[in-house]
C-alpha cells in the first residue's frame, strides 16, 4: 500500500485567505500591483491593494508575529497614518507607522533636488512624531506604550532614480534614519516576491491576516498574544540602543540599495 504524503496541518491562527495563497497567486498579485504602479494610480488605489495583501509588507512586518496590520489609523482629528503594526524584537515592543504616496510621486525633480512631495511627506511624518509626543497619554490608549515609533515612507519608482540621485537618496536616508526609512513603491514588489518561498503545498502558514484591520478594530485592543509583549518592562538603556540600531540599519540599507 502506498504511504500517504504527510503535510503539516495549518495553524489554528492561520486564516483561510493565507492558506489559499499559492506561488501562482503571488505572481498574479505581483503583476496586478506593478500594473497599478505603471498606470500611475493615485495613493488610494495603492493603499486599497496593500490593505488587502498584507504579505506585501514581508520584511518589515513579521508575518509570523501576533500583531496584524492596521489601516488608516487616526491621530485625533489632525492626521491619518496609512498603516501601522506593533513590532517586537530583542529591544522590546514598538510601533511601526507607514506613509504611502501615489504612483505619480517623484523622489527628485529633473534638476536633482528633493521633490515637493518627498519634502512634504518627510515633514508629515515628523509632524506625526511631534503630535504623538505632545499627546502621549491619548495615543497610548490607542497604541499602548508607543514611544519611539519607526516610520516608513514609500514613494516614487526605482527606475526613475538616476545614479546621481541614488547617492542623494542614500544621504537622505542616513540623515533621517532616526525617524523614517525611505523606499520606492517597487520595494513592495520585491517583498512580495520574497514571500514565495514561505508558501508550500498547503499555502501560507503565518498568523498575520491577509486583510488589514481598521482603526476601530485597533481601538478594541491588540491581540492577547501581542498584549503580552507590552507587559514586559525594558530598561531605559536597552530602549536607547534602539536608536543606535536605526543608524546601523540605515547604513546597511544604503549599501544593499534596498529601494
Amino acid at each position: 500500500m502506498k504511504t500517504p504524503t504527510l503535510t503539516n496541518p495549518p495553524s489554528p491562527q492561520t486564516e483561510a485567505l493565507v492558506r489559499q495563497l499559492s506561488k501562482k497567486r503571488i505572481e498574479e498579485d505581483l503583476r496586478q500591483y506593478l500594473k497599478l504602479l505603471d498606470s500611475k494610480v493615485r495613493e488610494g488605489k495603492i493603499h486599497e491593494f496593500l490593505a488587502s495583501h498584507s504579505y506585501f509588507f514581508n520584511g518589515i512586518l513579521d508575518l509570523y508575529s501576533h500583531s496584524p496590520l492596521y489601516s488608516k489609523i487616526k491621530l485625533g482629528h489632525d492626521y491619518e497614518v496609512d498603516f501601522a503594526w506593533l513590532n517586537h524584537d530583542s529591544f522590546g515592543a514598538e510601533w511601526r507607522l507607514v506613509e504611502i504616496e501615489g504612483a505619480r510621486s517623484m523622489l527628485f525633480t529633473k534638476s536633482g533636488n528633493p521633490s515637493a512631495i518627498l519634502t512634504h511627506a518627510i515633514q508629515q511624518i515628523r509632524d506625526w512624531l511631534g503630535w504623538i509626543h505632545d499627546h502621549a497619554e491619548y495615543v497610548r490608549k490607542l497604541m499602548p506604550k508607543i514611544d519611539y515609533p519607526w516610520c516608513y515612507l514609500f514613494l516614487g519608482r526605482r527606475c526613475e532614480i538616476t545614479p546621481t540621485n541614488q547617492k542623494k537618496l542614500k544621504r537622505l536616508r542616513y540623515d533621517y534614519s532616526m525617524q523614517v526609512e525611505i523606499h520606492t513603491l517597487d520595494w513592495f514588489a520585491r517583498a512580495a516576491a520574497n514571500t514565495a518561498h514561505l508558501v508550500g503545498i498547503d499555502g501560507g502558514d503565518w498568523r498575520v491576516p491577509m486583510n488589514a484591520l481598521s482603526h476601530r478594530e485597533l481601538k478594541k485592543g491588540v491581540p492577547p498574544a501581542a498584549q503580552k509583549w507590552l507587559e514586559v518592562n525594558y530598561s531605559d538603556w536597552l530602549l536607547q540602543q534602539r536608536k543606535g540600531q536605526r543608524k546601523s540599519v540605515a547604513i546597511i540599507n544604503s549599501e544593499l540599495d534596498l529601494t
